[in-house]
């Protein structure tokens, strides 16, 4: 706290000084403390006239150059500072924090091996390891070595039990490497010594979330909303524990917590409404669905939800008209179109499912079932020529025997027998084996087959 206090003294100090433009004196360690500041919290403008005023005073003080060494890295200004490093060299070799600097530099070229050769000689010196351990983490991170990673950043936590950042790059490194019982039982050791961390116990919830030990992640989870009664997010994840757990109930008596939490609460009223799905209870589901509709209307899923329940009721217009809100907030959702184009169908628009099909396959194109339907609702509407014009666009990207057979349909109901038998030859050269489906949903293509095979017999 002291040092603190005379940190700030000196910055307060020093920035008096270039506010009235007065000349004041600052012994070596003073200008060493105001450009670490500086250079801490990233204000280099300030470290800048922090450097210059010391290196006027001490030009050869090795202290204040290697600060002009790490205020280079920080600007990325790798050709000064690898002039510096040589220029230093003689005199840097037994300072960590230019070993340090050296290490950074190398980081910098990506080169993670040499980094490293300088981080483990800056060890050496016994200061600050917490933050060099963590430094040589990120580098065996660089080199996909994250055991080694893993190993540094245990070590910095076992200096430092508070370190989030090596916390959170244990669990990154148990993850990466798919060591969710490794990281269980790491978890479970690190809660021994802070029994009181809400991140430990979340992160455990998450772990046994992962290996689907639904059982274990709700009492983490648990544990976490005892320790932060106003996490959102480990309510969140308990509901969502009790939903896989199958207890519905449960899971909306906790949904309904947050409720008091969240400012937005959209969400979670659709997560309240598919649990009462669950529970063979439409119409609560119904009642919660429009409620997230109040909360927040520019929710496009809510609208989808609330549409898709009244689908399942049977009440297809009511489904129209919520499916189109959600259209109207995100238009180039391609779900929501072959929605509207199933909708639609029941409705028998079809004119309006063809619309919707267009739409669908100028937004996935790639999409060979897009292409599919948007030709069988031509037919069905016996718009037959353009259906061959949408069957040739999606032959132009996939070279599929169905498309052939609705081709060789097509030109046969318009009376095209040479193109209907070209596409008809082709269509069984490519997959006789579908024959049977295709003459079922085409019946000319079997009855012209039949004509074909008579007139053969009567050639004979």
């Amino acid at each position: 706290m002291e040092e603190e206090f005379l940190n700030n003294e000196i910055i307060e100090r020093f920035e008096r000084m270039l506010e009235n433009k007065e000349q004041l004196f600052f012994d070596t360690d003073e200008f060493y403390e105001i450009i670490a500041y500086y250079v801490d919290v990233g204000d280099l403008p300030f470290a800048k006239r922090a450097l210059d005023y010391a290196l006027d005073m001490y030009p050869a003080n090795t202290e204040i150059r290697i600060k002009l060494l790490e205020y280079y890295l920080a600007l990325d200004k790798l050709k000064l500072a690898h002039q510096l490093i040589d220029e230093l060299k003689e005199v840097g070799k037994s300072d960590m924090d230019y070993l340090i600097c050296v290490a950074q530099y190398w980081s910098k070229k990506k080169d993670s091996i040499r980094a490293l050769q300088f981080y483990e000689e800056a060890l050496e010196f016994g200061d600050d390891p917490e933050y060099i351990h963590n430094c040589m983490g990120n580098e065996y991170l660089n080199l996909k070595e994250i055991a080694s990673a893993l190993f540094h950043f245990k070590k910095a936590l076992e200096l430092d039990l508070d370190d989030d950042f090596a916390f959170f790059s244990c669990i990154h490194c148990f993850d990466d490497m798919h060591l969710h019982k490794e990281c269980i039982e790491f978890l479970l050791e690190y809660i021994d010594l802070r029994p009181y961390s809400e991140f430990a116990w979340s992160e455990l919830g998450q772990q046994y979330m992962t290996i689907k030990d639904y059982q274990n992640a709700h009492r983490a989870f648990d544990y976490t909303t005892l320790i932060n009664p106003r996490s959102i997010m480990a309510y969140t994840q308990k509901a969502a524990c009790l939903e896989k757990l199958e207890d519905f109930e449960e899971a909306i008596k906790v949904y309904q917590e947050t409720l008091e939490l969240d400012d937005s609460a959209a969400y979670t009223y659709m997560k309240i409404g598919n649990c009462h799905l669950k529970l063979g209870k439409p119409f609560k589901a119904l009642k919660a669905f429009h409620q997230s509709i109040h909360e927040d209307p520019q929710l496009d899923q809510a609208w989808v939800a609330t549409s898709d329940l009244y689908e399942s009721l049977g009440n297809f217009e009511e489904a129209l008209y919520y499916l189109n809100r959600a259209l109207d907030l995100d238009g180039l959702n391609s779900d929501y179109w072959k929605r509207r184009a199933y909708i639609h169908i029941q409705l028998v628009r079809l004119e309006e499912a063809a619309l919707d099909y267009y739409r669908m396959v100028e937004l996935e194109p790639d999409n060979y079932f897009n292409w599919l339907g948007l030709s069988e609702v031509l037919i069905t509407i016996g718009d037959y020529q353009k259906a061959i014009e949408a069957v040739l666009s999606g032959l132009k990207r996939f070279n599929k025997a169905e498309l052939y057979y609705q081709l060789s349909n097509c030109y046969y109901l318009l009376a095209n027998e040479k193109e209907g038998k070209k596409a008809f030859d082709k269509a069984s050269e490519m997959n006789s084996s579908i024959q049977k489906e295709m003459f079922e949903k085409y019946p000319i293509l079997e009855n012209k087959l039949k004509i074909s095979a008579q007139k053969s017999m009567k050639k004979k």
